[in-house]
């Protein structure tokens, strides 16, 4: 795991800034992502569309 420093002094981790690089350039917004990501860590059993 590579971090690297943000503009405003934050670690990012570089894999999390290169998905999300390739999420914007398949047009993906971050609204898109979290969506994705939350239902993917949904603990329950209930099914919903991320995107």
């Amino acid at each position: 795991m590579g971090l690297v420093k943000s503009e405003d002094n934050q670690d990012l981790d570089l894999e999390w800034v290169a998905l999300i690089k390739s999420a914007r350039s398949m047009g993906f917004t971050i609204e898109d992502v979290r969506k994705v990501f939350l239902c993917l860590s949904d603990k329950d059993d209930t099914q919903e569309t991320a995107v």
